[in-house]
Formats: structure tokens, C-alpha cells, sequence
């Protein structure tokens, strides 16, 4: 019996490969899902808008494939708080909501195994959907403009990273909330509205906000240009990547301690 018992601890598996195992799952379900179906059409709306309308209302364009392609990435932010309040801001509560905690969490998996899952599995759709928006945004330059710059790129890589942070902060607030709707407006308000007013009163105090996520955001617009600007209310680019990196740690691993200790209520 007992060694019977070793044999069947050894053929589990090992914390990585259910954390992968559990990512892969949770994105399937995404890609079903009808968020993800309604966050492409908002980014096909974007795209949609920005090129037709110019050209409807006889408008003339930038040759410019930096200055065109800005017209698009401007709304990538609003794009990554819908992304991570949708796909990250009921992660966990819904466990609890739904009552699908009785089922997954008496299973021999971990509960941090089940945060980095989930987490994993957010940020690859998030990283998905600005992947599509990007490259099409890049092919309707290249129609428009006939030419093309790889810096937009390097916005892209960034924008994946701040995806990264915006889903962290989503997953962290609902490991706390009791109710799905309440911690995808939270998650909301924080990214558009919270931080955005914590940094507002930084600047008006003469403090540069540098270790807010929301003022992190800028080299997703301005890594487009060749030469990034300095000085002035901009942010830099390695501390805005060390920014969004600690964010990404810290709030996984809060957010972890949290589910750990939590229970289900009847």
C-alpha cells in the first residue's frame, strides 16, 4: 500500500506542468468566449473608424507611417483595460460565485497553481488581442501610406508588458471582491479613473509619478517615434518597464496570498 501511494505521487504531475495544463484550459475557454468575441469587434470598430472615416469625410492623412500608425495606438490603452477587465477581473471571484471552487479546489492542484494559471492564460489572450490589432493596424499603414516602420513593434512588446501589469492588478482585486460585477467595475475605475487621479495629484504637487502604473503607459505611444522624447511629463522607458514588471510580481504574489487563505462560504 504505501508504496503504491509513492508510485501515485510520483505520476503526478509537476507544479509547472499543471500550471501550463491549467493556462491552456482557461484560454480555450476564453477563446469561446463571447468577451473576447465582443473585444475584437471594439478593436475592429477602432480600426474600422480610423481608417474609413477620413476617407468618407474627404480628409487628407499623414504620409507619415509613424504619424499614421499613432492615429491607431492611441486607443491601445483603452483596449488593454478592456482586455484586463474582462478576462482578468472576474478570474477568481467567479470560482466563488459560480461555486466551481467545490469542484476544482478539493483536486490535488495547488492554489497558487490555480492563480498562475489563470493569470498565465490572461495574459496570453490580452497578449493575443493586441497582436491582431497591431499587425492590422500596420497593414492599413501600409495601404495608407505605402510605407511602414518597425518601431511600432517595440510598442507592441511594451503594451504586452503593461497587459501583464493591468491583469496582475485585475487578478489581485478579485482574489478580495465577493461579487463578479463589483470587481470588474473596480477593476475598471482603478485603470481609468483611481490611478489616473493618484498620478494627477502627484503632477499638480510637483512629484514626478513615476511608480504609478498608469503614468507606465507612455512609452506605448511614443516608443513609435525614432528618437524617444525626454524631458517633460514623459515617461521613461526602463524605469516605466521596471514599473510594470514589479507590478506584475508584487500584485501576483499578493494576489496569490490572498486566495490562498481565502475560503469558500456557503
Amino acid at each position: 500500500m504505501e508504496s503504491a501511494r509513492v508510485d501515485n505521487r510520483e505520476r503526478l504531475p509537476s507544479d509547472l506542468q499543471q500550471v501550463l495544463t491549467i493556462a491552456r484550459y482557461d484560454l480555450y475557454k476564453h477563446l469561446r468566449s463571447r468577451r473576447l468575441l465582443g473585444l475584437l469587434l471594439i478593436a475592429g470598430l477602432i480600426l474600422g473608424l480610423m481608417y474609413s472615416l477620413p476617407l468618407l469625410l474627404d480628409q487628407e492623412t499623414s504620409d507619415d507611417p509613424v504619424e499614421y500608425m499613432t492615429s491607431y495606438v492611441g486607443s491601445v490603452t483603452l483596449l488593454l483595460v478592456l482586455g484586463a477587465t474582462m478576462f482578468a477581473g472576474d478570474a477568481i471571484v467567479s470560482e466563488y460565485q459560480s461555486r466551481t471552487g467545490y469542484l476544482l479546489f478539493p483536486q490535488p492542484v495547488k492554489r497558487s497553481v490555480i492563480y498562475l494559471g489563470k493569470y498565465l492564460s490572461t495574459v496570453g489572450i490580452v497578449s493575443l488581442m493586441l497582436l491582431v490589432f497591431y499587425c492590422a493596424a500596420a497593414l492599413l499603414t501600409v495601404a495608407s501610406t505605402g510605407g511602414s516602420s518597425h518601431e511600432w513593434i517595440f510598442s507592441m512588446l511594451f503594451a504586452m508588458c503593461y497587459g501583464a501589469a493591468a491583469s496582475a492588478l485585475g487578478m489581485f482585486l478579485s482574489s478580495f471582491m465577493k461579487g463578479g460585477t463589483g470587481a470588474l467595475v473596480l477593476t475598471f475605475f482603478a485603470l481609468v479613473m483611481i490611478l489616473p487621479m493618484v498620478e494627477g495629484v502627484l503632477i499638480i504637487s510637483g512629484i514626478e509619478p513615476y511608480y504609478v502604473l498608469t503614468y507606465a503607459e507612455d512609452p506605448i505611444y511614443y516608443l513609435l517615434f525614432e528618437e524617444y522624447p525626454e524631458g517633460g511629463l514623459v515617461a521613461d522607458v526602463w524605469p516605466s518597464l521596471a514599473v510594470v514588471g514589479i507590478y506584475s510580481l508584487a500584485l501576483t504574489v499578493l494576489g496569490i496570498l490572498q486566495f490562498q487563505r481565502r475560503e469558500m462560504v456557503s
